[in-house]
């Protein structure tokens, strides 16, 4: 979740700066943006509520190792691919953007987190980024992040932390991600096939996660229905009361990890 509220207050005009700070918030109306080429040490820089034409102007000016946007209705995300130092990009919330930019300029990237992108289809790009150890693919509260497929991610051999909350995947596989031998944590929501969650129980052995298991038992009930059963369209349960269709589930899931028992990790790409 973008991290709201940590920022530091937001400039106005930057003529007011009277010392080069290390981290600094600006937005779409601040004024004098042309003083961000003097600011060779800002490390982290904060951006909220642009257009197109205010992101370009941005990062024409500055090259931050750490970036924040949020609100952004900027379609054309190129202007990132000049982030050369760039470690980390956080952005939350466009209502433009329907694909990435090309991710081969960003080589010292290991972390990035896209949230909220309403009309993001195709993630392709993210297959040339193979130093990331940290991923977040989410929808927003109102709106599913709604992608092809991910395939691309696959590729990202490094990948230490995936998040994906809020997803759609058309083609609902999670298969793709038996790939990433290094994954530790995969945070993740109930929006796939119950098998798709089977499947990486048994391959990523050293992966933490929720879902690898036939069910999740919820401290705050609903509906006196306390177990959420692992799956896209599974039902919630009660502890009590719904004792044998918990162990169907149950028996279900331990048929669907026999059935990849057999492979114990994928092969390298």
């Amino acid at each position: 979740m973008f991290p709201i509220g940590e920022q530091p207050k937001i400039i106005k005009d930057l003529k007011t700066l009277e010392n080069m700070p290390d981290e600094l918030a600006i937005n779409g109306k601040t004024k004098s943006l042309e003083r961000l080429a003097s600011f060779s040490e800002i490390n982290k820089l904060w951006i909220f509520t642009v257009n197109q034409k205010q992101f370009e102007t941005i990062l024409n000016y500055i090259k931050p190792k750490i970036l924040y946007i949020y609100e952004m209705r900027v379609e054309d995300l190129s202007p990132l691919e000049k982030l050369t130092d760039i470690e980390e990009i956080h952005m939350d919330w466009n209502t433009k953007a329907t694909t990435l930019w090309d991710l081969t300029h960003n080589i010292k990237l290991i972390s990035l987190s896209i949230e909220d992108f309403s009309k993001l289809g195709n993630v392709d790009p993210l297959k040339h980024s193979k130093n990331l150890e940290k991923l977040n693919l989410s929808g927003g509260i109102w709106n599913s992040l709604n992608i092809d497929t991910l395939e691309p991610l696959k590729y990202l051999s490094n990948l230490k932390k995936l998040t994906l909350m809020n997803i759609k995947v058309k083609d609902e596989s999670l298969g793709h991600l038996s790939y990433l031998h290094q994954l530790q944590e995969l945070n993740i929501s109930n929006q796939f096939p119950t098998e798709e969650y089977a499947r990486l129980s048994v391959i990523l052995k050293n992966t933490k996660c929720d879902f690898f298991q036939p069910y999740i038992k919820m401290s705050d009930p609903i509906d006196h229905r306390n177990i959420m059963i692992i799956g896209k369209r599974k039902p919630f349960l009660n502890s009590d009361t719904d004792l044998k269709k918990i162990k169907k589930y149950e028996e279900q899931f331990k048929i669907f990890q026999d059935k990849y028992k057999s492979i114990s990790i994928i092969d390298d790409i």
